[in-house]
Parts: C-alpha cells; sequence; structure tokens
C-alpha cells in the first residue's frame, strides 16, 4: 500500500509547503489536499488526518492554530508536529506549552521528522488495533477484554539507565528524568550491558560522542538481539553532522534521536511518548494473554490460532485495503524442525515449537499479531506499517532467534532453531491468500 498515515501540511509559504508535501509523499504518506479558503480549524475538523503538521508564517499564528487544535474536542486527539522558524529554544518550549505534540527546529533532518510523525502514529496504531482484536475475539464467542484504562494509561514511576560520558546535558537530563523516575547512569557500554544484564529498565537514553559512532550503534544492535531487551525504547543523544548518522542510529534500534543542545520540556514530551508506547505494548500483551482460551489460541505454541489469525488477516486486508494503509505479514518457517525431530524425537520438537511461541510473543511490537501458521510456520500481522520498517523488525526478531539457544530434556547441547523469515507487503486489489503467498515466496 502506498500510505501508512494521512498528514495534513499547513504552511501559508506555497514553496516550502510543495517541497515538504512531494518528500512525504515519496515517504510513503498520504498528503490530505488543503483547502486555501476553508479555514484550517474546520478543516482538520472534516478530513480527520492522522497527523497535522504545522510549519512557516508567524509564530504567534502558528501557536493559535494549535492551541485552537487542541482546545476542541473534535481535534483535541489528533497529533500536531510544529516546525518553528529557527533553531530558538523559546520557539519550540512555546509550541510544546501550546500543546503540540512535537516541536521541530527548521532546519531539520528529514530523519528526525520521519523519526517522530511514525513514533505518534504508534500510539493510535495500537489503540485501534486492540479494539480491532477484541472485535474478532467477540466472533469466537471471548467477551470483550479491553478496559478503559488499558487506552489511557499513563505511565507509572519508571526506570532509565543513561549510557555513555558524563556532561552538562546528562546532568540536566538526570534531573529532568527525577520527575518520571529513576535512573542509574553507565560511563561505557560494558557496564551498561552488565547493568541490563541485571534489571529491567523502561528505556536506555545513549550520549554517543562525535567520532565513537561505531561502537555505541554495535550496543544498541547487541541490546536489540536479547530477546529479554529486544523492545526497549532507546533514545540517541548525538552530535550528527549528516543525515548518514541519523540513519545509522535508527538501522542499530533507535527509537528516537535527539541533537543536543536540547530544551528538556521538548525532551521530556519525546520520553512520555515512548514510555506511553512501552506501557501500552504490555498492556495489549497482558489483555492478549488474559483472553486466550481454546477456541482462539493454539495449544501448543499459545500463540493466536489459524482460524483466529485468517479471520483477524480477512478484515485486517479489508479495512486497509478501503482506507489505503498500510499492511505487512511475516512469515517464520522453522527450516531444521525435521531434523530436530529425526534426532531428539517428536515431543522435544513440539517443546521447541512451544517456546519459540513464548519467545516470539515477547519480541513483537504491541500493535503486531502473532500466530501459529501451520506446523512449522509462524504468521505476525504488522498493521499500519510499510514494507521497509516491517523488514527491518522481522529480521531483527528472526536473528534474535536463530541466537537463541534451547535446552530440553536431559540433553546436554543446546538446540537451536533456524528458522527464514519472509515479508510481504499488501499491494491494491492484493487477496489475502496472495499476501500471505508473497511473505513465503520471499523467505530467506
Amino acid at each position: 500500500m502506498s500510505s501508512s498515515a494521512r498528514l495534513l501540511v499547513i504552511n501559508d509559504d506555497p514553496e516550502q509547503a510543495g517541497v515538504l508535501t512531494r518528500k512525504l509523499h515519496a515517504q510513503g504518506y498520504e498528503n490530505v489536499p488543503l483547502k486555501a479558503k476553508m479555514d484550517a480549524l474546520d478543516q482538520v475538523q472534516s478530513t480527520k488526518p492522522d497527523v497535522v503538521i504545522i510549519a512557516g508564517g508567524l509564530a504567534m499564528s502558528s501557536l493559535n492554530l494549535t492551541k485552537a487544535l487542541k482546545g476542541r474536542s473534535e481535534t483535541a486527539g489528533v497529533p500536531v508536529i510544529l516546525i518553528t522558524r529557527s533553531e530558538n529554544e523559546s520557539e519550540r518550549i512555546d509550541g510544546l506549552r501550546a500543546g503540540a505534540d512535537a516541536c521541530l527546529p527548521f532546519p531539520y533532518f528529514d530523519t528526525q521528522r520521519f523519526g517522530r510523525i511514525d513514533s505518534l502514529m504508534r500510539l493510535g496504531t495500537m489503540q485501534e488495533e486492540l479494539r480491532r482484536r477484541s472485535n474478532t475475539a467477540l466472533k469466537y464467542g471471548v467477551e470483550d477484554h479491553t478496559p478503559a484504562s488499558v487506552l489511557n494509561k499513563s505511565p507509572d514511576e519508571a526506570n532509565f539507565l543513561l549510557v555513555g560520558p558524563a556532561h552538562a546535558q546528562i546532568e540536566l537530563i538526570e534531573q529532568s528524568l527525577c520527575g518520571l523516575g529513576a535512573s542509574a547512569h553507565a560511563h561505557n557500554t560494558g557496564i551498561a550491558m552488565s547493568y541490563l544484564e541485571k534489571r529491567s529498565y523502561d528505556s536506555i537514553i545513549v550520549n554517543i560522542p562525535a567520532g565513537q559512532e561505531a561502537g555505541f550503534f554495535q550496543f544498541m544492535e547487541d541490546v536489540r538481539r536479547n530477546a529479554r531487551m529486544f523492545n526497549i525504547p532507546i533514545i540517541c543523544l548525538m552530535e550528527a553532522s549528516s543525515a548518514s548518522h541519523f540513519t545509522g542510529a535508527y538501522a542499530a534500534g533507535a527509537a528516537d534521536v535527539i541533537r543536543p543542545p536540547m530544551d528538556m520540556a521538548d525532551f521530556n514530551a519525546r520520553v512520555d511518548v515512548l514510555l506511553r508506547q512501552q506501557r501500552l505494548r504490555n498492556s495489549m500483551i497482558m489483555a492478549y494473554r488474559q483472553t486466550l482460551s481454546g477456541t482462539v489460541s493454539d495449544a501448543l505454541t499459545g500463540l493466536y490460532s489459524h482460524g483466529f489469525l485468517m479471520e483477524h488477516l480477512s478484515g485486517l486486508v479489508a479495512d486497509s485495503q478501503r482506507l489505503k494503509r498500510s499492511l505487512s505479514l511475516t512469515i517464520f518457517t522453522v527450516d531444521n524442525l525435521t531434523e530436530i525431530n529425526s534426532l531428539h524425537g517428536y515431543r522435544v520438537g513440539d517443546k521447541i515449537l512451544g517456546q519459540l511461541g513464548i519467545l516470539i510473543s515477547n519480541l513483537v511490537r504491541g500493535e503486531d499479531l502473532p500466530a501459529r501458521y501451520s506446523g512449522r510456520r509462524f504468521a505476525l500481522l504488522m498493521p499500519e506499517t510499510r514494507l521497509a520498517a516491517a523488514e527491518l523488525v522481522a529480521y531483527r526478531i528472526g536473528s534474535v532467534i536463530n541466537f537463541t539457544e534451547i535446552m530440553e530434556g536431559d540433553s546436554t547441547v543446546p538446540i537451536r532453531a533456524h528458522v527464514t523469515t519472509g515479508v510481504g507487503s499488501l499491494a491494491p486489489g492484493m487477496k489475502t491468500d496472495a499476501l500471505i503467498n508473497s511473505a513465503i515466496a520471499n523467505s530467506r
């Protein structure tokens, strides 16, 4: 599909608006046409975009529009990204106080903007998927299990791990985080990894000095390969001199990248979004486990059953086609299952599949649905996820599975399940079976 979000760009500079609109379209977003003669506030209410980007013009008019959007009940829930006229911190602080969900200075790197859009979108995606999953469960006679507290849960006290050398900004961050929870500071990646092995953290904040990117990126990749740490949000602080540094950070597993110096109001807002995503993800996993029953789950793996998968997928495909939203599907295939059964017996083979089911359920993002597709295949539905992003998530999960050693029975030799990973993305007019076949065909 061509789009994972509908964006409305409000900019009274036609040239800047055209450049921004073209970049967003090239990235796969759908641009909502701006009607010049229609009041911007009314337009947001009538078109119902997923994200509003306000840029250009006078600072006061942008702030007034932001306040108006957040003050009207019909538009208060629409995320607003405000692009200020300069790198002046006071403008960003004013924007956040006006209610903007994110403020970017001008000029900015494109990866910054796309990262903020995707981050804000995920909250809405997870909430919508939880509601959709409840509706599918109702078709199997399982009562709605979505309490209001799950959808409107505020972050509890959090634990943060700061990694990297200390400087003035780190001290400000430590002071700022006091209002959100407790923090520990590891001055190098080796100490950080030992901390992570001993306890759980809600977020990792990595301070990367200029010229030391490679070592810290490797640390982030090691975190992402660990099944227990796989989904911890990582925030990078780095003096990136080019877009390639931002791209490298995101590729290594960063959830957000921030260029110092920064204002603490903006930093806290970004941390709050990531914490809410993490809390909502954990709530979705708990809700998922509480409602699994014989009618909707696979007895061997504990994941959603083949029948539930196909019912949910057919509805998701229909919704994605109708709304022109992205949808990706991953198929994990255990290539050496026959060998495991032959060497260790079918009982051990079944237990390995059960262990893989637990592992996959712990690795997935909040909005993704894991299921048993067939004897040696697992499926992962990834709503509102474009192919490139889906491949990044899927191959990381496949890598973790292939790195994990499983001890079973009396054997002193660990068993490894070797999986191939295939990802397919929904195209216009594509049916459910075609999407599944494309994912299997792409396995490697």
